[in-house]
């Protein structure tokens, strides 16, 4: 169904468009090596060898396995409430509408002004949808990109090529959360399934990095992560961000003291979570779930932090805050596996003595309303 799906999209595009900062350490603390989350045990294999065909078979054909169902489907048009909050609701509704035409193969969108085209153009697709910056870019003319409440946007490879990544890159996105989550998973559950991945998947960038110190380097997008597996912060947190948007998690990324990390809200309440300082401490749970003074904690001062927007002076963010300590009991330790059906995080970590110290964290409070 998911292939179906992603083959139906780039057909209907096909058919339209014929016309810095480092995590903390420089290498990973040791560890053992992490158990894998999901422990479900595998359906066995059906190892009998087969009868030898013959003319007049006496037996029915055997039927094909039926494959999972696919549980989330790529959405192209994703947006958090934080944008929303930032930028307001106009901006959000005409990000959309961009969405919408380049998924048409067209040229235009509907656009209320220049300062709504350039706040859309610049700051939604790399938070909103990854692969666009490589497809499409501002109007040729940008002192007039906006005429009569139409916008313009100039194709970066041909149609043709779009449709193609863009399915590729929707078989992608659908494949990570098919794989890592389930459905019916709560939305803390679904952040943690996603911090473990990436903790055990994703490598920090550190030739990019070194370079970006001495002069900011250019080629730096969230989609270059999800191509290559390897990125900094400003890849990094908007690619976590990204996916749990996907998922249906209200999430946007923060700025501050040359690093920048991924804001969440889940039960009304705002919180840190780090994807990028995990990679040098994997499977630490120090950097989910923080509060305003974990993340001061833990290297990035809360006097600095800028929510969402690049350009906070012209779209100041509310006063947001991050105070629920729910989660301070893990901080300590590096998670090994979660039990969703139980409410229980599996953590362990290294006594004074070098011993294992296991700890069996009960979330099942956290589930409010």
């Amino acid at each position: 169904m998911r292939r179906l799906y992603i083959m139906i999209i780039a057909l209907l595009l096909a058919c339209a468009m014929l016309w810095g900062c480092a995590p903390k350490n420089e290498e990973r603390e040791g560890a053992e090596p992490p158990e894998a989350l999901d422990t479900s045990t595998p359906e066995p294999v059906n190892t009998d060898t087969p009868e030898p065909l013959t003319a007049e078979p006496t037996a029915e054909p055997t039927e094909e396995p039926t494959p999972e169902p696919v549980r989330f489907v790529f959405q192209p048009k994703v947006c958090s409430v934080y944008l929303e909050e930032v930028f307001g609701g106009t901006m959000c509704e005409t990000w959309f509408n961009l969405v919408d035409a380049v998924m048409a193969g067209e040229d235009t969108f509907a656009c209320p002004d220049k300062h709504t085209y350039d706040w859309v153009m610049g700051q939604f697709p790399r938070l909103c949808f990854p692969v666009l910056v490589e497809i499409v870019d501002f109007a040729y003319d940008r002192s007039h990109p906006v005429v009569d409440g139409v916008g313009s946007f100039t194709w970066l490879v041909p149609k043709e090529e779009a449709a193609s990544m863009i399915a590729e890159f929707a078989e992608q996105i659908e494949g990570i959360l098919n794989e890592v989550l389930k459905d019916d998973w709560s939305d803390v559950e679904k952040a943690l399934a996603l911090y473990v991945y990436f903790s055990r998947t994703y490598e920090y960038d550190w030739d990019t990095n070194y370079k970006d110190l001495g002069n900011p380097v250019e080629y730096t997008t969230t989609y270059r992560l999800f191509k290559t597996g390897t990125g900094i912060c400003r890849e990094i947190a908007p690619a976590y961000s990204y996916l749990l948007m996907q998922a249906g998690v209200e999430a946007t990324t923060v700025m501050g003291s040359n690093h920048e990390w991924s804001y969440v809200r889940i039960n009304d309440r705002n919180y840190h979570i780090d994807p990028t300082y995990v990679l040098s401490e994997m499977d630490s749970m120090a950097y989910f779930m923080m509060t305003d003074d974990q993340r001061d904690a833990t290297g990035c001062s809360k006097n600095r932090f800028t929510y969402t927007s690049n350009y906070s002076q012209d779209h100041p963010h509310p006063d947001y805050a991050a105070d629920d300590d729910f989660f301070a009991p893990v901080w300590d330790y590096r998670i090994r596996t979660f039990s969703p059906d139980e409410k229980v995080i599996h953590c362990w970590r290294y006594t004074e003595g070098w011993e294992e110290e296991p700890f069996n964290f009960d979330y099942s409070g956290f589930d409010r309303p």
